[in-house]
């Protein structure tokens, strides 16, 4: 017996009807006729459907839209996060050199500490730590971050010594191991990116533009009279043009700076196609604290449209994948180091002592307090909504950090609105659409 899954979404799709799967992630145009024939089957019992249109009802069951009655689907999505979340063979450790930065971004959560910087002994601590995980039997992975504050301002005393035992460690014992940035991009030099070159590595950077050039300049600027679009674009630029970074191009956007935010890409048309392709990702995010409703969202869609016709990449919110590809804070492997030893999961919030979760010790152990790991890694699916959600697959609340702050509470990141989640699929449908279109050119 079968029962039709309640991960399923129907939705009208260019004269067609799409029905999306979001735990299968799968897609299949439908005509209005079968469309409806599955919508009546659904009502008088899909196993009707069998006898109806005998080949509908077989692709349905082969890929999942229609499931075997035993199968409890919330379980299902349960395995998949746990594998995705306790994963041991992986370990994600974000350090912040300082809390200090060379700009004061109106909307930034962090508080700036002007003279912080990692000291020798937590500098220690963190290598003895980066040892102890590498050296581990069951450990493939380790991937080195840095954030702040911004990183780059103490790049030579701070940072290079971290990734120097990294890589040092990781070919000793034989581990893969990746480094990454996310910075202004400001101070981006010549020494940094041949530190790179000279060791043979690679490093991905985020690097973040408020807006086309004239709202970017209101905030983040050098002084009254000088912005830092254009040198951040140049640095940009260079990155681009060596083999070694991958670089994410974080668009924080307004109801203001939305409407000039496509005009960035013309700074970029002097960049090959190929590295375009390969190398940048532009990245949309809205600026939490100017979450107010307007045609905003309509108009972003309009940008990323134009932006891929000229073949760049883009990435929006109407995307989320918080299960099979979960948040770093969410895996039980992963840390967020301070400059004085403070131990935190998320890097979305500040960075203040009274609001850590435990801190490294002098022997390199990170030390959990309070039992706030366990507590974290099970605060997933207990809130109601999500799980009789027909997105839960890919939304889930959003995250652990969600979650601990909404305990006891009944929420939905889309405040309960369908329109927003069929907005999530429709997203999800384009992506499937352009993954095959890639894999048929290909």
């Amino acid at each position: 017996m079968k029962k039709y899954s309640r991960f399923n979404t129907i939705l009208p799709y260019k004269g067609k009807y799409a029905l999306y799967n979001s735990l299968e992630q799968k897609t299949l145009f439908i005509e209005k006729e079968l469309k409806e024939l599955l919508e009546a089957s659904i009502i008088e019992g899909v196993n009707n459907l069998k006898e109806i249109h005998p080949t509908f009802f077989d692709y349905l069951s082969e890929n999942n839209f229609l499931i075997n009655n035993d199968i409890d689907e919330t379980e299902k999505v349960k395995k998949i996060s746990k594998k995705a979340d306790e994963n041991f063979s992986t370990f994600l450790l974000t350090v912040n050199p300082t809390m200090n930065c060379n700009f004061k971004c109106w909307y930034c959560y962090e508080t700036h500490i002007k003279d912080s910087k990692l000291d020798y002994s937590v500098l220690d601590s963190v290598k003895k730590m980066v040892t102890k995980t590498i050296s581990k039997p069951e450990m493939k992975y380790f991937s080195l971050s840095f954030f702040g504050g911004e990183p780059l301002l103490y790049f030579k005393t701070n940072v290079i010594p971290l990734i120097d035992h990294v890589r040092e460690e990781s070919i000793y014992y034989d581990k893969k191991y990746s480094v990454s940035f996310t910075t202004n991009g400001y101070l981006v030099s010549d020494h940094f990116i041949d530190y790179f070159k000279n060791h043979d590595m690679y490093a991905s950077l985020q690097i973040t533009l408020d807006g086309y050039k004239e709202e970017h300049d209101e905030v983040r600027f050098v002084n009254k009279k000088k912005g830092s679009y254009d040198e951040i674009i140049t640095n940009v630029k260079k990155l681009l043009l060596n083999e070694r970074f991958n670089i994410t191009l974080r668009i924080n956007y307004t109801d203001k700076n939305i409407h000039n935010c496509f005009k960035i890409i013309d700074d970029f048309e002097d960049i090959p196609m190929e590295i375009r392709k390969e190398k940048l990702l532009i990245d949309f995010h809205r600026v939490w604290q100017n979450d107010q409703l307007d045609d905003s969202n309509k108009v972003l869609m309009n940008h990323v449209e134009i932006m891929e016709s000229k073949g760049f990449k883009t990435h929006v919110i109407y995307s989320p994948n918080n299960v099979k590809a979960s948040c770093y804070a969410d895996k039980r492997n992963s840390a967020t180091i301070n400059y004085n030893g403070d131990l935190f999961k998320c890097t979305a919030r500040d960075f203040l002592s009274e609001n850590r979760a435990g801190y490294i010790s002098k022997e390199g152990d990170l030390i959990w307090e309070n039992g706030y790991l366990d507590e974290r890694m099970n605060s997933k699916f207990k809130n109601k909504p999500c799980l009789t959600c027909k997105i839960m697959p890919l939304c889930n609340g959003g995250c652990t950090q969600h979650a601990m702050e909404n305990e006891g509470k009944e929420y939905c990141v889309f405040h309960g609105d369908e329109s927003e989640k069929d907005k999530v699929v429709l997203t999800k449908i384009e992506e499937i659409l352009q993954e095959n279109a890639t894999l048929q050119e290909a």
